[in-house]
């Protein structure tokens, strides 16, 4: 089973110049990641770009939460719970021993039919809701 891979496109800006050119980082890692797992590399590289990957995940979620308080965005809390919830789903990731039968599996899985519809989702929603809240263009009760 092949990987699916993720292309950034325009549906995807947010018009926050760092958030955008973080969400590109991000879907280059995940697709990196992708590679890695189709190219049937040994499965230490595999859990190393997975923590890589995750990694940078922690950086841009941190980063978001820290520009949203900085500007005192009321939807904060519901936003960091959608980051929570997107930790905690992956968490038994990060726990898998690669080299066990179905680890690779497991994870190819949840790129498939998680990850990038979750980031997809996550962008396009609740990112271009903070968006229009910093740029003033939507009035949010």
């Amino acid at each position: 089973m092949a990987t699916k891979k993720f292309a950034w496109d325009k549906s995807l800006a947010v018009g926050i110049s760092t958030v955008d050119e973080q969400h590109k980082i991000w879907i280059e890692r995940l697709n990196t990641l992708a590679e890695v797992i189709d190219s049937k590399q040994e499965a230490a590289h595999i859990t190393k770009t997975l923590n890589f990957m995750m990694a940078y995940i922690e950086f841009h979620f941190s980063a978001e939460e820290s520009l949203m308080e900085m500007h005192k965005y009321h939807r904060l809390p519901q936003h960091q719970a959608e980051h929570q919830h997107f930790r905690e789903a992956v968490m038994d990731l990060l726990a898998l021993k690669m080299e066990q039968p179905g680890a690779v599996r497991q994870l190819a899985d949840s790129i498939n039919h998680f990850q990038i519809r979750w980031l997809k989702n996550h962008i396009q929603e609740a990112d271009r809701q903070f968006a229009e809240y910093l740029h003033g263009t939507k009035v949010l009760a």
